[in-house]
C-alpha cells in the first residue's frame, strides 16, 4: 500500500492533535481514527489500534504498516512520544502536510489545462490516423503512410507504442529516482541543474532540519537523530550517507564536522548547524533552517510550475504543428507530385 494523500494525513493529524490536547487517551484517539476517512485509511488504523491497545508505541505501530506513512511522519511521532510532546508533533505534522497539499493543489491547477491539451492532442492525432484511413478508403484513395510502416494498422500501433514507451519510461524514471534504483547518480546530475536541483535539495533538507529539531527537543542521542533525519528526507542521495555519518558521530564528533566532511550538504545549512551547536540551541536553529528552506522551495516550485506550463503548451504546439505539416505533405504536396 502506498502513502496516504497529504490531505488525509493533514486532516488525520489535526484530529489527533485536537483530541490529545483535550486530554483524551492515545488508545481512544487511535480507535477514533478507524471511524474516519476512506476504507483503506480505516483499515490501516484498525491495525494500528490493535497494536497500540497491546501497549506498542504509536510511532512503531505506524512504521509497522509498511510504506503507508512517510518516514517523516513516523520519525516525528516517535520523537514526540519520547519527549512527551505528541500534541506538538501531531500539530506540526498536520501543518506540514496541509502546506504540501495546498501547494500540490495549486501546482496541479496551474498545469491542468496544458496537460488536458496535451492528452487531447495525443488522442486527436491517434484518431486522425484511423479516421483518415476510413475517409481515404471511401474515396478509393491510398491511405496516408504516416510513419512509413506500410499500413494504417502498423502506423497506429507504432504511434501507440511511442506514446506508451515515453509515458512508461517517464514513470519508471520517476519511481527509480525515488526508490534509489539508480543510486546517487540522478541526484548528482540534478544538483547541477540550477532550479530543479536546488528545489529538490531544499525540500529534502527542510525535512531533515525539521526532524533534527524535533529529535533535539526530544533529547534523542545523535545516532538516532541522524538516522531519523536522513530517513525523513525520502531521498536516497542523503539516506545512503547514514553509515558514514553514524560512524563519525560514534567517535564523538559534532554534527557540523561530520556532515561537512561528506560534502553533500550546502553551506547555508551547515552554518545553521554550526551556529546551533555553538550556541547550544540546535533545535531552534534547525527549526529556523527548516522554515527558510521550505519557503525557498515553495518559491522555486512556483517558478517551475510556470515553466512547466510553458513547456507543455509548447509540446502541444509542436505535436499539432507536426501533424499539420505531415497532413499538408501527404494531402497536398504528394497529390500534386503524383498529378504532375
Amino acid at each position: 500500500m502506498g502513502h496516504f494523500t497529504y490531505s488525509q494525513m493533514a486532516t488525520g493529524f489535526q484530529r489527533m492533535a485536537v483530541s490529545y490536547a483535550a486530554g483524551i487517551d492515545i488508545r481512544k484517539i487511535v480507535r477514533r481514527e478507524t471511524e474516519y476517512g476512506s476504507p483503506a485509511y480505516r483499515k490501516v488504523f484498525s491495525e494500528i489500534a490493535r497494536k497500540v491497545d497491546k501497549g506498542d508505541p504509536l510511532g512503531a505501530s505506524m512504521a509497522s504498516t509498511g510504506e503507508t506513512f512517510p518516514m517523516l511522519a513516523t520519525s516525528v511521532v516517535k520523537a514526540g512520544e519520547k519527549s512527551g510532546r505528541l500534541e506538538e508533533s501531531f500539530k506540526r505534522l498536520s501543518d506540514h502536510y496541509k502546506s504540501l497539499a495546498d501547494f500540490r493543489q495549486r501546482f496541479l491547477s496551474s498545469i491542468a489545462w496544458p496537460c488536458f491539451q496535451l492528452l487531447a492532442a495525443i488522442g486527436i492525432i491517434g484518431g486522425l490516423i484511423l479516421v483518415l484511413d476510413y475517409v481515404y478508403r471511401l474515396g478509393k484513395m491510398d491511405p496516408i503512410d504516416w510513419f512509413g510502416m506500410g499500413s494504417t494498422t502498423g502506423n497506429f500501433l507504432f504511434y501507440l507504442f511511442v506514446v506508451l514507451f515515453l509515458s512508461g519510461g517517464g514513470y519508471l524514471l520517476y519511481q527509480g529516482v525515488n526508490r534509489g534504483w539508480f543510486g546517487v547518480l540522478p541526484m548528482k546530475i540534478a544538483r547541477r541543474v540550477p532550479l530543479i536541483g536546488n528545489t529538490i535539495e531544499c525540500l529534502a533538507l527542510s525535512r531533515l532540519a525539521w526532524t533534527m529539531s524535533v529529535c533535539e527537543n526530544a533529547g534523542m542521542n545523535p545516532l538516532e537523530t541522524i538516522r531519523l533525519a536522513l530517513g525523513s528526507t525520502e531521498n536516497y542521495f542523503y539516506q545512503q550517507l547514514e553509515p558514514e555519518l553514524t560512524a563519525d558521530l560514534q567517535k564523538g564528533h559534532e554534527y557540523y564536522r561530520s556532515m561537512k566532511r561528506t560534502d553533500a550538504f550546502p553551506d547555508d545549512l551547515l552554518i545553521y548547524i554550526d551556529n546551533g551547536e555553538t550556541s547550544g540551541e540546535l533545535a531552534e536553529s534547525m527549526d529556523r533552517a527548516s522554515r527558510e528552506l521550505q519557503d525557498r522551495a515553495e518559491q522555486q516550485l512556483k517558478t517551475i510550475s510556470g515553466i512547466g506550463f510553458f513547456l507543455i503548451f509548447s509540446l502541444v504546439a509542436v505535436l499539432i504543428g507536426g501533424t499539420v505539416i505531415l497532413l499538408y505533405n501527404n494531402l497536398y504536396l504528394k497529390t500534386i507530385n503524383e498529378f504532375l
